[in-house]
């Protein structure tokens, strides 16, 4: 091990809106370093524990050591495994805690820390290093990293099983099992499940992913991954990821080489809704990134498959140099983001402007028309306004503040780029509505504002007199996160759907029950992205009018007015939603929206 250095071109290329090789191998070592601490921390932890000797961590820790003489690229091999990273920082949280009450609950410790003789079984088999040693069965399985996984017939969940290899024949044996790995370890047997690799290739750039689809971790606990894929599905994932990496490879090389000297494990999740996939990463994952089944064959999909993997592994770089530099402090502020449907730490800002950053740099070199001009136009602006929001901000570090300042010089030439009208328009509809929808959902007013609102309502005078109203100076809001806040970015995918699959925006347009094909959608959204505000305006006066409407109808009331000529009334509600909320659900029955949004603009 040795000391960390960023050095000045490294730090330059972290501090840049793309992806650098160099700085993802100077962030690899470090986070090498980084786990050896851990393991050693372990050690030292569980030393007197009866539960260490029960795991043989001793043991394990002599076998790692070994492959660490025979062949140290093997060893880092298998500790930069992202399940490796997972577990080491969920068992050093583990020890590290003072309360272990919940320790009945978890996994038994003793199998936590068997976890260190299955890393150790791993790199000696890769190693090619005879040995035997017991390791324990979770849940019927035994999995070693960078291999796959044993099935083996136990007792119950806890359960203990011996690896043996010698002359390149290795065998996990239980009580009544005995399976043997196969010399190629991607391959099925018996008893075996291989981890199987996802492999492109174009104009001399390769890419290796693993499909982490065993791996006892969750990089996102509560998120459920889709479990083994079948011999179909990752072929079709095969075929998606070849396509991508044609792409990726030809017109946005500095990505591509970025990604395949980093990008090391893909967890496969459930499909979603088109153009809305699910997406996720992990600070304890370096390189593991979590990604839905893509849309079937869509023609958009490399493009969107690319910029995905982008956006991920940049999540990625900025974790790794969080842990060698701190960016900012902590603090309880909460923040709009515009990638987000509920309220973000400062944290989460940061690393919100760095993942766009190079999310609306690749759809700047894609073009300004179609999807990438819609694309570039959302994401651009979206992160000025995150950018303005984090330049000044106190808890930033010197170093966190010398990050911003880098975005902001790097995208400030991008405001006066021009992007195809059309796609200008929908890309502002989207982040209005979006930030609008955010406020309806998350501010609330002040209940005796609200109060007094709804009193002058129903008498039927104007706001603007000031006779038992609170001055507009006066209305106050609190920010109260709304956990029932989902699905915010409905007029952003209705966007892209007008733009990529024209004839199936037109056929959702005739359906009476638009939301059971696109969660969040509602008739009124369809019409506004369409082009027809009147009609808009018609159909969010009839979803407001009942008393289970949607707040984000506000915003797109708001919009529509605006669009056909109200402008007062539709600013009003733009700038305030969360009044109209607060007024409608402080009376007795639904009040006419568009009467409501002309009053609040008096």
């Amino acid at each position: 091990m040795h000391h960390h250095h960023l050095s000045a071109s490294v730090l330059r290329s972290l501090m840049s809106t793309t992806e650098d090789e160099t700085a993802v191998a100077a962030l690899l070592d470090s986070e090498y370093s980084r786990r050896l601490l851990i393991l050693r921390a372990v050690l030292d932890a569980v030393a007197d524990l009866p539960e260490a000797a029960t795991a043989g961590v001793r043991e394990a820790w002599r076998l790692l050591e070994i492959a660490q003489e025979r062949d140290p690229a093997v060893l880092r091999h298998v500790l930069l495994d992202p399940q490796v990273g997972l577990w080491a920082a969920t068992l050093f949280r583990r020890l590290s805690r003072t309360d272990r009450a919940a320790d009945a609950e978890e996994v038994p410790l003793w199998v936590e820390l068997g976890f260190l003789g299955q890393c150790a079984a791993a790199a000696s088999i890769l190693a090619n290093i005879p040995f035997r040693t017991r390791v324990p069965v979770r849940n019927g399985t035994v999995f070693l990293p960078c291999l796959g996984r044993a099935r083996l017939v136990t007792a119950g969940p806890w359960d203990s099983a011996e690896i043996r290899s010698r002359d390149g024949v290795v065998e996990v044996v239980a009580p009544g099992t005995t399976v043997l790995l196969p010399e190629d370890p991607e391959r099925e047997l018996p008893g075996w499940e291989g981890l199987r690799r996802l492999r492109a290739s174009r104009a001399g750039l390769d890419l290796t992913l693993a499909v982490d689809d065993l791996g006892p971790y969750p990089a996102v606990p509560g998120l459920a991954a889709s479990g083994r894929l079948t011999a179909d599905e990752f072929d079709r994932w095969q075929r998606r990821v070849t396509a991508m990496w044609d792409l990726l490879a030809t017109d946005h090389r500095a990505d591509a080489r970025t990604l395949a000297a980093g990008l090391k494990s893909l967890v496969p999740l459930p499909h979603r809704e088109r153009l809305r996939e699910r997406t996720a990463s992990s600070s304890d994952a370096f390189g593991c990134v979590l990604l839905s089944e893509p849309d079937q064959d869509a023609e958009e999909l490399p493009a969107q498959l690319g910029v995905t993997l982008v956006h991920e592994f940049r999540h990625t770089l900025l974790n790794g140099l969080i842990f060698l530099v701190p960016l900012f402090e902590e603090c309880g502020d909460l923040f709009y983001a515009p990638w987000r449907d509920d309220p973000r730490p400062l944290g989460g800002l940061v690393h919100g402007a760095y993942a766009f950053s190079g999310v609306a740099r690749y759809w700047r070199t894609r073009g300004t028309e179609g999807l990438a001009g819609f694309e570039f136009a959302l994401w651009r602006d979206a992160l000025q306004q995150v950018l303005a929001v984090l330049r000044d901000h106190p808890v930033l570090t010197p170093l966190g503040r010398q990050l911003v300042e880098a975005l902001t010089e790097q995208t400030a030439s991008w405001r006066d780029e021009s992007v195809s009208e059309h796609e200008e328009h929908l890309a502002r509809l989207a982040a209005v509505h979006h930030q609008t929808a955010w406020r309806a959902h998350h501010l609330r007013t002040l209940p005796a504002h609200a109060a007094a609102l709804a009193q002058e309502w129903e008498r039927g005078r104007k706001a603007a007199d000031g006779s038992g109203l609170p001055t507009a100076r006066g209305l106050e809001s609190e920010l109260r996160p709304d956990p029932a806040a989902c699905r915010l970015d409905t007029m952003a995918l209705l966007a892209r759907l007008s733009i990529v699959d024209p004839p199936e925006f037109a056929r959702l347009l005739t359906e009476d029950d638009p939301a059971s094909q696109v969660r969040g959608c509602g008739p009124a959204d369809l019409a506004l992205v369409a082009g027809d505000a009147e009609a808009a305006v018609k159909l969010y006066a009839e979803e407001l009018a009942l008393p289970d409407a949607r707040p984000a109808a506000w915003a797109g009331l708001g919009l529509a007015l605006a669009e056909c000529g109200e402008r007062r009334a539709g600013t009003a509600l733009l700038a305030r939603p969360e009044l109209a909320v607060a007024i409608s659900r402080s009376l007795p029955e639904q009040p006419d929206p568009v009467a409501l949004a002309q009053w609040l603009a008096r």
